[in-house]
């Protein structure tokens, strides 16, 4: 049916934590943005970023931030993990070891195996290495183990000791890593049962995988964690805040590079200090990062791109709002209060679908500003 409208599907999906493709807001802070999440790139510079983007409820900061995640998972230029968290509290409890078992979750059981195999891979490289240095063919190379070992930064051998392990025993490694069983192997707790283990544990993991190895072969370039709606903290007892952003200050000292943390809050600057500890404060690698609301010339040129996105092939409608007129549009943006991703993808989706069905639109005909004022009067 869109198709009748150049359109490959619905331009307004309204689903919770899917990909953002289109930018919403000031191409400044787009380019801010985007400059952070590229500096953190091994092949960039590499460097760890700790930032809070903050504004007014509805001002388009859950866009920018599922923006900057489906850049980063969709990007030819990033080999990256980009884990995105709608809120902090993704469980009854607010803390961190709930966050880490998320965190595990979300990358996958897939994602997982393949750094474990990623792994073995650039460890028996190194064990061959070492076998040919010796100019004879040994079958049993068990006794090369420690030797390649040595090739591996100290503090990143326990996490990859147990990765090695996962290669060939993966379920009860990966049952391990998602905090649900035990596992025995030294350097490591045996479970993951705490706040400050689940920190460091995951500090080890994000580091091994993003490490340089031989010839500098690394599985990722970096990995961006982005968290949500952050001042549902404020309204949390202080016990369980603390909680939180002690583990968050303990990921950020485990890893020194290629890592970034993103933090959103829908509060002002000074709210959002008398509630996040001067240790973790003191950490913040940036300035407050403001997002503010769109603009009615900003809500345009996000609907258009949005629209060209999903125009079929060389459609003659690009850079137009076809099938919406543009005194439709002006209609639609103009009578608004709150200007934000969501509340133009309801608000447009209602009229396209409503003139389809209930107004019978056809192919070449133009939504008016009539029409859709019409549709939306009982919504005002």
């Amino acid at each position: 049916m869109l198709e009748t409208f150049d359109l490959k599907q619905d331009p307004f999906p309204m689903v919770p934590n899917g990909p953002v493709h289109n930018w919403a807001g000031r191409g400044e802070l787009k380019d801010e943005l985007v400059d952070l999440v590229k500096g953190v790139r091994a092949r960039d510079i590499g460097v760890t970023e700790f930032a809070i983007v903050y504004g007014e409820y509805g001002a388009g900061k859950s866009h920018a931030l599922q923006f900057l995640k489906t850049y980063v998972a969709t990007n030819d230029q990033f080999n990256s993990l980009a884990i995105y968290l709608e809120r902090p509290r993704v469980a009854s409890k607010i803390n961190f070891l709930e966050i880490y078992k998320y965190i595990m979750r979300d990358i996958g059981k897939d994602a997982i195996r393949d750094c474990c195999k990623k792994l073995k891979t650039i460890y028996q490289s190194i064990v061959d290495q070492k076998v040919a240095g010796t100019g004879y063919q040994i079958k049993d190379q068990s006794s090369f183990h420690d030797p390649a070992m040595t090739e591996f930064a100290e503090p990143d051998r326990a996490m990859i000791n147990l990765l090695l392990v996962g290669a060939e025993k993966f379920d009860a490694v990966y049952s391990y890593l998602t905090g649900e069983g035990k596992y025995d192997l030294e350097g490591l707790a045996p479970k993951i049962d705490s706040d400050f283990v689940a920190a460091k544990v995951l500090g080890q993991f994000f580091r091994v995988i993003t490490a340089d190895y031989k010839d500098k072969e690394r599985i990722y370039e970096s990995v961006y964690l982005f968290v949500d709606e952050c001042e549902i903290l404020i309204d949390v007892k202080a016990s369980e805040s603390e909680l939180l952003f002690t583990g968050f200050r303990e990921l950020i000292n485990e890893l020194p590079y290629r890592f970034s943390l993103l933090l959103s809050f829908s509060a002002a600057t000074a709210l959002i200090e008398a509630i996040m500890p001067i240790h973790l404060l003191k950490r913040m690698t940036r300035p407050y990062i403001e997002v503010g609301p769109l603009d009615d010339q900003h809500a345009r040129e996000f609907i258009k791109s949005q629209m060209n996105f999903y125009r079929t092939e060389n459609s003659p409608y690009v850079d137009t709002f076809y099938p919406f007129s543009n005194e439709a549009m002006d209609d639609i943006i103009g009578h608004m209060v709150d200007l934000t991703p969501r509340n133009i993808f309801i608000q447009c989706k209602r009229v396209l679908e409503r003139s389809i069905r209930k107004y019978e639109l056809k192919k070449g005909e133009e939504i008016s500003a009539e029409m859709a004022n019409r549709i939306l009067e009982n919504y005002r």
